[in-house]
């Protein structure tokens, strides 16, 4: 299974935590990912699910890439990719409920660093940092196996912007 895990674009500042789940993406963001987006499906991204945070940033970031790869209908939302989820019991659904080839997961930092510590078995405080709009490749052959996955490869929006 492929599993990319794509961190949402840049969105407006926490002003109030209490409303962090509405914050959108900021006109940089939105136009910085569809130009990701742009460059993901050039390079033939093609999953079988998005699978993405139900907080604001998140869906417009899932929805922009959705709509690049013509996946609408393939696009659906989980609170296990929300910042306070355990990434334990989202690799957990994946291995039970999401029997796909190809799977994009969208979500928050520090949430998707933690799952990537947790996929690629590196200890706390090892995180390899996705930017926002950043995306990462991991190949997992066995969920029984550890580490669970090996990267195949990352993309900072930088080098996407280029693509």
């Amino acid at each position: 299974m492929k599993i990319y895990l794509l961190r949402h674009g840049i969105a407006t500042e926490r002003e109030d935590p209490a409303t962090d789940s509405q914050r959108p993406l900021t006109s940089k963001g939105r136009d910085q990912m569809e130009k990701i987006a742009e460059a993901l499906n050039e390079l033939k991204l093609k999953p079988d699910l998005i699978l993405s945070s139900p907080y604001v940033r998140a869906d417009q970031t899932a929805t922009i890439l959705a709509k690049e790869l013509k996946m609408k209908k393939h696009l659906q939302y989980t609170d296990l990719l929300t910042p306070e989820a355990n990434p334990e019991t989202l690799i957990a659904a994946i291995q039970k409920d999401y029997k796909v080839d190809e799977l994009v997961l969208v979500g928050h930092y520090p949430h998707i660093g933690l799952l990537l510590e947790d996929f690629l078995g590196l200890e706390i405080g090892e995180t390899i940092t996705l930017k926002k709009g950043g995306i990462c490749c991991l190949s997992v052959d066995d969920f029984s196996a550890r580490p669970l996955a090996s990267m195949d490869w990352l993309l900072t929006p930088e080098i996407m912007l280029k693509v």
